[in-house]
C-alpha cells in the first residue's frame, strides 16, 4: 500500500524551493492543483504535485515557456504516444537559443567597439561612448 503525503503550501515551497506565490500562479494557470481543501480552507498538495513542480521548475530553468509547458505536461498524459512532439518542442526551444545567442554575441561585440573608442584617460565631456550613445543615426 502506498502511504499519501500531503503538504500545505508552505511546506511545498520549502521543497520546491518556489515562492508560495508562485505556487498559486502555477495554480491558477491550471499547471497544478491541490489534492484536496480541508475544513479549515487549506490547500494540500500530494507527491505529484511536488513532482509536477520540480518539472516546471526544471523547464522555467531551461526558459521555457508556460505554454510549453503546459504542452509537454498534456503531452505526459499520453505515456503511449511518440515522442515526435516532445522534440520538435525542444528543437523550437533549441533554434529560439541560438537566435538569444547570436543576438547577445552582436550586442557583445558592439559593446566591445564602444568601449574600444574611449580611453579612461578623457573627462565625460570628451568621452566617445557617450557620444556615440546619443548621436542620432
Amino acid at each position: 500500500m502506498k502511504i499519501v503525503k500531503n503538504y500545505l503550501i508552505k511546506d511545498i515551497a520549502h521543497k520546491t524551493q518556489l515562492s508560495t506565490d508562485t505556487i498559486r500562479f502555477y495554480e491558477k494557470k491550471q499547471l497544478i492543483q491541490p489534492s484536496f481543501r480541508a475544513d479549515n480552507n487549506y490547500r494540500y498538495y500530494d507527491d505529484e504535485t511536488l513532482k509536477r513542480l520540480v518539472f516546471i521548475k526544471r523547464c522555467r530553468a531551461l526558459d521555457m515557456s508556460l505554454k510549453d509547458i503546459e504542452t509537454l505536461i498534456q503531452l505526459e498524459q499520453q505515456p503511449h504516444q511518440g515522442c515526435q512532439r516532445v522534440n520538435e518542442l525542444i528543437d523550437e526551444h533549441l533554434m529560439q537559443l541560438e537566435q538569444k545567442i547570436a543576438e547577445l554575441q552582436k550586442f557583445q561585440l558592439q559593446l566591445q567597439q564602444l568601449r574600444q573608442s574611449c580611453s579612461s584617460q578623457t573627462t565625460i565631456g570628451d568621452c566617445q561612448i557617450l557620444k556615440q550613445l546619443e548621436a542620432a543615426e
